[in-house]
């Protein structure tokens, strides 16, 4: 499904003109970071996260480097 949207997504980009497709990529990145924006409330309405988030701060400004995983280990094959 999303293959064909992004196949009619591109047709209808080539029939516009040049200041219209400027307002269409306006729209599309104004979505895009209302979606990153909804990700980050997302995130930070978790009660769980964000003690995490806040134990971790609290870990670096002490210099526990201990307290965390290498990336090296938590990397997979990407």
């Amino acid at each position: 499904m999303g293959s064909a949207l992004k196949k009619q997504a591109k047709k209808a980009i080539e029939e516009l003109s040049a200041e219209k497709i400027q307002v269409a990529v306006d729209f599309l990145e104004y979505l895009k970071e209302k979606e990153e924006m909804e990700a980050t409330l997302e995130i930070l309405a978790s009660h769980e996260l964000r003690s995490q988030i806040e134990a971790a701060e609290t870990a670096i400004k002490k210099g526990k480097a201990e307290d965390f995983i290498p990336w090296e280990r938590v990397r997979r094959n990407v």
